[in-house]
């Protein structure tokens, strides 16, 4: 049919063929769109198919979903039957999977998002029946959408609230790798059939490969009606054992014993529903006897020289032992800035086990003298109190950063953790360096986590003392990615100044070792806030947890992102993870708050931010964050004080922002608001304000003009926040505006 028309359509090209018909894609010349077409064969059954095809459309027409292709007509026409779909450009997962497993943060994604379309339908009382990657495309913007409900059982009509009579032998329907079942014994099914289906994909995403490989039609049919299949974890190691819990419970072969419903996959996705992992006996490693290690932490090291100006050292080591292990993905590794809490103390086993969830914890010191430093480690079973390896070791200067290495290795060996050829590897790569390169490098990182702008900015002369010493070390081009971005957030950089150059020394970072998850991380984040490339920003934050799936970092900054693009259930997914790596980190726990923010869930948002303020009542960023969500719950003078509460005061008077602006105009404090705003423009003229603020404050003002042509210039000079133009609340007045639809178009986020 192609090049011909049906009806108004025009059928361009064809996209697939199966049981029931072919689909097209086609042109819609009254509505200058692209459709999808499905045309029913002809042939023996076409009577009952074409019955069957018009009574699920009626149903069908009610599932709108942003997960699910929308079903827009059906028609006949010359006697062709044929639905009229959402046309849906992307890739299918089929087709994805064609190159092999996929890393678990995007399997976690897609699944969601499926789980959410079967959710939606279910409440309809609709079971796809012939869920399979074929029949699930992922956009360019990475969105998943479930097509071809062409199967599809009506088996509960939520509009009459009656269950539909069941026809004999229909339910013996679908595509056999995917049944479930009571699918291949020709049971009657529910919605915990789609689910199953979901598993499959789930365990073909993340292992790359089917669950049921039988060699033939009826050994694969027994499989999938007897046969337990292989544990996920035994295929690919670095899989967490929450991914393989949520999949083998999907592929439980008695309906009772899998999630209820899709909402009961969705809350385990996310981790907001614990998941059985394993049973207690399998806590017990039968080769050594000893408990079984999944999480550790490693504590500050202790710095044994007797001089402070060598902190830098043992806070070196402590971080790169911490790189090392995480990167290990069957090893939960707890952060380094929950870790650094403990800098200084001796703390309660007892209290690490419940604070931050972990087995095991890792004691070390460092001891320099001269160009010669030992390093004295111990791995301690946090539960039992007991030793379990220690080792001693003494290098030069130039051997230092190497150490950690050999240390996680022996660590991995000790607890027995699964190991992939990639983790093995990287584990065994030893590289020199300049002595002198390696201090300067420790030193500039030591003053990048202080994370003020005098330190980060200090840093930066560290790392170019690191760069003459050695202009080949990987890590210091990091180093230098990170406080230019870090400078450039904080807006003491403008941000044609700060992201172009933090972009350039990650990629030359790249060019020398493309395995450093820092470096991709450092490269996403500048590319979110200065160049909104979303599909590279996504690209290089996915490869960085792939890399190292333990680096708490990147899994909060990608958390954000995906916030940005408007994927909130997946950025809470990411940021409960975050959470899971690095417990004490309280702008973690403020990640959630603003996820919850940008989703409109204020209340839920607010009750995260006061988490925070419980932990730490001076927390400046959790005050000012909870003022968003006051001002948004219309309790505009406590947005106020929150504001107060954690903005900067000089000379006992609050530092003028615009936020101070913006919550005291929500108060009718309209006069202290336009003083705020003078404030604003004469410290303008001195150094660079974010356009972006001076836009929301005119929007809340509801000088609708003037917050345009803010944002225009807010655009112009790549301010970083405007990241958060698609989601923000604030900017909702000015959604109707044509120049603010053509720069949602301009920056891509139109979507």
């Amino acid at each position: 049919m192609v090049g011909q028309t049906l009806g108004r359509y025009r059928i361009v090209a064809q996209l697939g063929e199966g049981g029931m018909g072919v689909v097209y894609r086609a042109e819609d010349p009254r509505l200058e769109r692209d459709v999808a077409i499905k045309v029913l064969n002809e042939g023996a059954g076409f009577t009952q198919a074409d019955r069957r095809l018009r009574e699920e459309a009626r149903a069908l027409s009610r599932l709108i979903h942003p997960n699910i292709a929308t079903l827009f007509d059906l028609d006949s026409i010359d006697g062709h039957s044929f639905l009229v779909m959402e046309y849906v450009p992307g890739e299918s997962l089929a087709k994805l999977l064609e190159s092999g497993p996929l890393p678990e943060i995007r399997a976690r994604a897609i699944a969601l998002q499926v789980a959410a379309a079967l959710d939606a339908a279910h409440d309809l009382g609709i079971v796809h029946r012939d869920l399979k990657p074929g029949n699930v495309v992922i956009t360019p913007r990475g969105i998943a959408k479930v097509l071809d409900f062409g199967l599809a059982r009506v088996y509960y009509d939520a509009a009459t609230q009656s269950i539909a009579p069941t026809r004999s032998g229909d339910d013996l329907a679908g595509t056999l790798p995917y049944m479930a079942p009571e699918q291949v014994r020709g049971e009657p099914v529910d919605a915990r059939t789609d689910l199953h289906a979901l598993g499959v994909m789930l365990y073909e995403m993340t292992t790359g490969m089917p669950p049921y490989q039988g060699k033939g039609l009826a050994d694969l049919v027994v499989e999938i009606a007897s046969r337990p299949p292989r544990p996920p974890r035994e295929i690919r190691p670095a899989l967490s054992p929450e991914i393989e819990a949520i999949t083998l419970r999907s592929l439980e072969k008695d309906p009772a014993r899998r999630f209820a419903n899709a909402a009961a996959v969705i809350r385990a996705i996310k981790g907001e529903d614990h998941v059985a992992v394993a049973p207690p006996e399998a806590e017990i490693d039968t080769g050594s006897g000893r408990r079984r290690i999944r999480s550790l932490v490693v504590l500050p090291f202790e710095n044994r020289s007797g001089d402070s100006s060598q902190e830098y050292i043992a806070d070196g080591m402590t971080d790169a032992l911490i790189a090392a292990l995480a990167h290990i993905g069957a090893l939960r590794v707890i952060s380094r800035t929950s870790a650094m809490r403990y800098k200084g103390t001796r703390p309660v086993l007892a209290d690490i086990v419940r604070d931050l969830k972990a087995d095991a914890v890792v004691e070390g010191s460092a001891l320099s003298a001269g160009d010669r430093v030992r390093i004295t480690v111990q791995l301690v079973d946090a539960v039992r109190d007991q030793s379990l390896w220690s080792g001693n070791y003494e290098r030069g200067l130039s051997d230092l950063l190497a150490l950690h290495q050999e240390v996680a290795q022996a660590i991995a060996d000790e607890i027995r953790v699964q190991l992939t050829p990639e983790e093995k590897a990287r584990l065994a790569e030893r590289q020199q360096v300049h002595p002198a390169a390696q201090m300067a490098y420790l030193k500039g990182r030591y003053l990048y986590n202080q994370w003020t702008e005098e330190t980060v900015t200090e840093s930066l002369a560290h790392f170019d003392v690191a760069l003459a010493a050695d202009p080949t070390f990987p890590l210091v081009y990091a180093g230098i990615a990170d406080s230019l971005n870090a400078l450039g957030s904080m807006n003491a950089l403008v941000p044609e100044d700060a992201y172009p150059r933090a972009q350039a020394a990650a990629r030359r970072g790249l060019e020398l070792d493309d395995s450093i998850a820092e470096l991709h991380t450092a490269l996403a984040f500048a590319r979110r806030f200065y160049d909104w490339d979303w599909p590279g920003t996504e690209r290089a934050f996915v490869h960085a947890l792939e890399l190292n799936p333990g680096y708490a970092t990147a899994r909060r900054w990608y958390a954000w992102f995906l916030s940005g693009m408007g994927r909130h259930d997946e950025a809470m997914a990411e940021a409960q993870r975050a959470i899971e790596l690095d417990p004490l980190l309280l702008v973690t726990h403020s990640a959630i708050g603003d996820v919850m923010f940008y989703g409109r869930r204020y209340e839920e948002a607010y009750e995260y931010y006061q988490r925070v303020l419980d932990l730490n009542p001076t927390s400046a960023i959790a005050h000012t964050d909870m003022a968003r969500s006051l001002d948004q719950m219309g309790r505009h003078e406590e947005a106020v004080e929150s504001f107060l509460r954690g903005t900067p005061h000089e000379n006992g008077r609050p530092r003028p922002s615009t936020g101070l602006a913006i919550y005291y105009h929500s108060a009718g404090r309209k006069d202290e608001a336009r003083a705020v705003m003078e404030e604003v423009f004469a410290h303008a003229e001195r150094q660079y304000v974010a356009p972006w603020g001076i836009a929301s404050y005119y929007t809340v003002a509801g000088a609708t003009g003037k917050a345009l042509d803010w944002l225009e210039r807010a655009y112009e000079r790549r301010d970083g926040t405007m990241v958060w133009l698609k989601v923000h609340p604030r900017l909702d007045p000015l959604r109707g505006e044509p120049r603010f639809r053509a720069l949602l178009a301009k920056m891509k986020l139109d979507s």
